[in-house]
């Protein structure tokens, strides 16, 4: 059996703050009534349960009487408040490779039933949210506490004004939508089937100075155990287990690691599916965090390498690096960054 759904605890000590700062409420009653121990907010990595959290939400925005209670806990937030990740945050080479991390290790924040992806085009770099469950969507307070968290977090990061170009958002239109809009500043559609918010490349591919290689492996390296101690029955995080053990032998395939794990191929997509992944995203993320901590250790060639990491030869290996993260794995080592800026020069 799963554990249960879990948000990091520094969300409810947002929330509880914003209470007495803002509204002059001990926010004491509220925790009570949801069964919220406020002593979890000083253990780091601490956390509870999700269903706790909606119920909470609900009563804070029901207390405040404040339909953009959310944007208000959102404007508190810093990235020292999101644990590990706001740290590989703060030490990103681009905002890319930000959103990248947030993506891999959205599960940190809260693990609910999630498909987050960071997809490029020509002109936009997307940050994807999908909900294999809707009923598990967030209540729209949390919502707009992410929304404004994330846009401090691009700025925080880029040390500039930074705005999405487009948005396309699940949450309905409503009173508190003018807000949403002045705080993306772009046009947005509400009543989306997924969550894409939208930046320029330009922005996103932009190097920043704040990259801090050392602190982005160890940030990583973190986060997977963190992730995996959550949940030490989750199907994926064996399947990432299995896909090290195997990526040298070149057998790492969905079928090789299903017969390893004692279930057929159907039923171990069926229970990825269930937890908001798939064996491909799986795969992918794993190949890419080995690849870039072999790179930046600079101790293996790139044809080591791309054995270690399960290609047939170097040339897949550099195709499928660059898919990735935008450059090839040469131009990866020599500057600071992991953005599209081979394409630039």
């Amino acid at each position: 059996m799963l554990c249960e759904a879990s948000t990091l605890a520094n969300v409810p000590r947002l929330l509880t703050e914003t209470l007495r700062c803002d509204y002059d409420i001990d926010p004491a009653p509220l925790l009570d009534s949801v069964g919220i121990d406020a002593d979890a907010f000083l253990r780091p990595g601490a956390r509870v349960p999700y269903r706790k959290m909606q119920r909470l939400w609900a009563l804070a925005v029901d207390t405040t009487g404040d339909r953009l209670f959310g944007f208000r806990v959102g404007e508190r937030s810093t990235p020292g408040d999101f644990y590990l990740l706001g740290h590989s945050w703060m030490a990103s080479g681009t905002l890319y490779d930000a959103l990248e991390r947030l993506s891999r290790y959205i599960g940190v924040l809260s693990n609910i039933a999630t498909h987050t992806r960071v997809q490029r085009s020509d002109d936009t770099v997307a940050l994807v949210e999908s909900y294999s469950n809707k009923a598990l969507m967030m209540h729209r307070a949390a919502n707009d506490a992410g929304y404004v968290a994330l846009i401090k977090l691009c700025q925080a990061l880029c040390r500039r004004p930074i705005h999405p170009v487009s948005a396309e958002l699940v949450i309905a239109k409503d009173d508190s939508s003018d807000a949403i809009d002045g705080l993306f500043g772009c046009p947005i559609v509400y009543g989306a089937d997924e969550e894409r918010i939208f930046f320029a490349r330009e922005d996103a591919d932009q190097p920043l100075p704040g990259w801090i290689p050392e602190i982005l492996d160890t940030a990583d390296e973190v986060s997977d155990r963190y992730l995996e101690s959550l949940d030490s029955s989750s199907v994926s995080a064996e399947v990432r287990k299995q896909i090290m053990q195997l990526l040298p032998s070149g057998h790492a395939d969905q079928s090789t690691v299903a017969d390893t794990l004692y279930r057929s191929r159907s039923t171990l997509q069926r229970q990825l599916s269930a937890e908001g992944t798939s064996f491909r995203d799986i795969l992918d993320t794993t190949r890419r965090s080995l690849a870039e901590r072999y790179l930046r250790a600079g101790e293996l060639s790139q044809a080591e390498i791309a054995f270690l990491t399960g290609f047939a030869d170097q040339s897949n290996f550099s195709r499928a690096f660059k898919r990735w993260v935008g450059v090839t794995p040469g131009d990866f080592q020599k500057v600071p960054q992991q953005s599209d800026a081979a394409d630039a020069r």
